[in-house]
């Protein structure tokens, strides 16, 4: 399967995961910590993975990798589906492990030598930094950067004069290019908004916790609430959204009042999620490998065809397919355009194509002939008329036909894409936690409740007969969730266990009888009781290093459960409910959590 996604960035994977961006080398590494709401989240561009088996994309094959293509194939979209029109400038050095600047898409130096980490590309402008402490800043791209706004954990694109930012981790505002709040979002429907992304046709995609999808407006208004379990960026007026019913999935097409204008017949397989030049591609095939397009009013114009193994949105009435083997470019009326004999291929503007054979790319025209005369290893992707590409060892900056323009040379220009949404991770938190302990509340935590009987809590924990727990006031047991698990104790008024005697003749050493009490075995103790339940929390994963994160994250599930706060200090939140239960939740960044329920 040709495409996979990365930003290409020199982050470490913890960055990576943290940033909700990803890098696969090879298919089988198995990115197993990917989810489609990332991969949605991240901008990046598309590359081909040259495999060593040439006979990778025969037809026995396509069979088994039929799963893996319908997964890929998502994370395809979040790359060639984003217009990069709005991209200004982009990121660049002129010496290995040189300083970063910012360069226009049409080559001029803007700023130089200026950032030790490379910017993200700027879009409408405006280019977001990542400071040392970690947070976001934004600035436009002036030869002397003048900063707009404040520091955000969180940062997303410019698109249509707003961005979408996290100033603190519980809410999601949008700020215009001087850096002011235009609107933050509140709850919808009682529900929590936990996503949105950047502006297209005058909206953003918002997500609630219950992971529906609805749009807001550029005033903060919800003009379609939340209500869908999957849906796109608007596109010409018109957005892709999706229904689950049981384990079957509907597509319909709508329209900005959230009018169905199309609905998929109940046959569709996949479709590629996003509306480009007013059409949609789709399969009906059970292994997604035979796709066409269809028309926002529900025509047919490219029939599935088992030629198209894979495909590309369509881009001046023509799109790029995969036939099993290689890409060509077909146009919507059935002609090809350019045969099918290529490893990859990407618009540049009009007739001409960037495409690759093994490690070189070339520019070539609709009949096929090579022009610009220029061959290179790495490129930009064109961005409006303009893309920079890698001839042996520089970057040189091209026009749509190939064309050199200027004489400036570069070690490295990146398309380094911003984020093109935001989102809460408190939510992630709260989800882990949740299924950590699935309950916390006054008097409980997961299965255990202050106050139950020895016995009980023995049986429940399976912790061993009576003899085996003599002498013991305490029982420990493990739990573990995606990227967290814990030890939990549980504390008694008293010895969980207590001998069973018999009043027996005994005989001392001198031959003389006496009555004594003889242990026969050990019994539960009724009075022993649930007393207090603490638990250490050790965090993995993504979630490493988000302890105070997590302990507000359990700080609202109590909150919700019946818990009201009583004292919040630096490390530690103690919450209290009406029959006098205590809660206390301590942290220390890094190092791991701890619960004390009494």
């Amino acid at each position: 399967l040709p495409y996979l996604c990365t930003p290409k960035t020199e982050d470490s994977v913890a960055q990576q995961v943290e940033h909700n961006t990803f890098n696969v080398g090879v298919l089988g590494s198995s990115p197993s910590w990917i989810t489609k709401t990332e991969a949605k989240l991240t901008l990046g561009f598309c590359f081909f993975i040259k495999f060593e088996q040439q006979n990778l994309f025969t037809m026995k094959n396509l069979t088994k990798l039929a799963v893996l293509f319908i997964f890929f194939n998502t994370l395809l979209l979040s790359c060639v589906s984003n217009d990069r029109s709005n991209i200004t400038h982009l990121p660049f050095r002129l010496s290995e492990g040189g300083n970063w600047g910012i360069i226009s898409t049409d080559g001029e130096v803007v700023i130089s030598g200026e950032y030790t980490t490379a910017p993200f590309a700027a879009t409408e402008g405006v280019f977001i930094i990542r400071t040392e402490n970690g947070k976001y800043e934004y600035y436009k791209t002036d030869p002397v950067p003048v900063k707009i706004g404040g520091q955000y954990i969180k940062a997303g694109a410019f698109s249509e004069s707003l961005a979408p930012v996290m100033e603190r981790e519980d809410i999601i505002s949008l700020i215009n290019t001087e850096g002011n709040v235009v609107f933050s979002l509140e709850n919808v429907n009682g529900k929590r908004i936990v996503s949105c992304s950047s502006f297209s046709n005058g909206l953003a995609l918002i997500e609630d916790e219950d992971g529906l999808k609805g749009f807001v407006d550029k005033k903060g208004k919800v003009v379609l609430p939340p209500q869908y379990d999957d849906a796109s960026d608007f596109d010409d007026g018109h957005a892709v959204v999706v229904r689950r019913e049981s384990d079957k999935k509907y597509w319909q097409i709508i329209n900005k009042k959230g009018e169905i204008v199309h609905e998929l017949n109940s046959e569709t397989k996949a479709t590629l999620e996003n509306i480009s030049s007013g059409l949609l591609g789709f399969t009906i095939s059970e292994n997604s490998d035979a796709w066409g397009f269809i028309s926002t009013k529900g025509e047919e114009i490219v029939q599935p065809s088992r030629d198209y193994v894979m495909i590309k949105p369509v881009n001046f009435k023509m799109f790029a397919y995969n036939n099993g083997n290689k890409m060509g470019v077909a146009a919507i009326d059935g002609k090809r355009v350019l045969p099918a004999e290529f490893d990859d291929v990407e618009h540049s503007g009009g007739n001409n194509f960037i495409v690759q054979k093994g490690e070189v790319w070339f520019i070539v025209d609709k009949d096929n002939k090579e022009v610009g005369n220029v061959d290179f290893t790495d490129h930009t992707s064109n961005i409006n008329g303009y893309f920079f590409a890698k001839v042996r060892d520089k970057f040189i900056l091209l026009d749509s036909k190939g064309k050199r323009k200027g004489d400036g040379e570069f070690h490295e220009v990146k398309l380094n894409t911003p984020p093109h949404s935001v989102r809460l991770d408190l939510v992630n938190f709260r989800k882990s936690v949740s299924d950590l302990f699935q309950i916390i509340a006054p008097g409980q935590l997961w299965r255990l409740k202050v106050g139950s009987p020895a016995s009980e809590v023995t049986a429940m924990l399976g912790s061993g007969s009576a003899e085996f727990l003599k002498s013991t006031r305490s029982l420990t047991t493990k739990r573990v969730a995606e990227n967290i698990e814990s030890i939990i104790t549980s504390g008694f008024t008293s010895e969980i266990s207590v001998p069973v005697t018999e009043k027996e003749m005994l005989r001392d050493m001198w031959g003389r009888a006496y009555w004594d009490n003889v242990i026969k075995g050990y019994a539960f103790n009724e009075n022993s009781t649930l007393q207090e339940i603490s638990a250490v929390i050790k965090l993995l994963g993504n979630m490493k290093g988000k302890e105070k994160e997590t302990a507000a994250a359990i700080s609202e599930i109590a909150l919700s459960s019946g818990f009201s706060e009583k004292e919040t200090g630096d490390g530690s939140i103690k919450l209290t409910a009406g029959d006098g239960r205590l809660i206390t939740i301590t942290y220390v960044q890094n190092s791991g959590l701890n619960i004390q329920l009494r």
